[in-house]
C-alpha cells in the first residue's frame, strides 16, 4: 500500500478541479450554441407555418367573397 502525502493529494485535487471547471464551461458553451441554432430553425419553421396559415385564411376569405 502506497502512502500519498496530503499536500501532493491536495495539489492534485486542485488541478483536477480546475480541469473539470474548464470542461464544464466548454460543454455549456457548446450546448448554448446548439440551443441557439435549434431556436433559429424552430423560428423559421414557425414563420413558414404562420405564413401558410395566413395565406390559406386569406384565400378562403377571397373565395367566399368576404374580401
Amino acid at each position: 500500500m502506497a502512502y500519498v502525502d496530503p499536500k501532493d493529494y491536495s495539489a492534485a485535487i486542485k488541478k483536477v478541479d480546475q480541469i473539470e471547471e474548464k470542461v464544464e464551461f466548454v460543454a455549456a458553451e457548446i450546448q448554448q450554441s446548439e440551443g441557439l441554432h435549434l431556436g433559429r430553425e424552430v423560428g423559421i419553421l414557425y414563420g413558414f407555418l404562420f405564413g401558410a396559415l395566413i395565406y390559406v385564411a386569406y384565400s378562403l376569405l377571397v373565395v367566399l367573397g368576404i374580401i
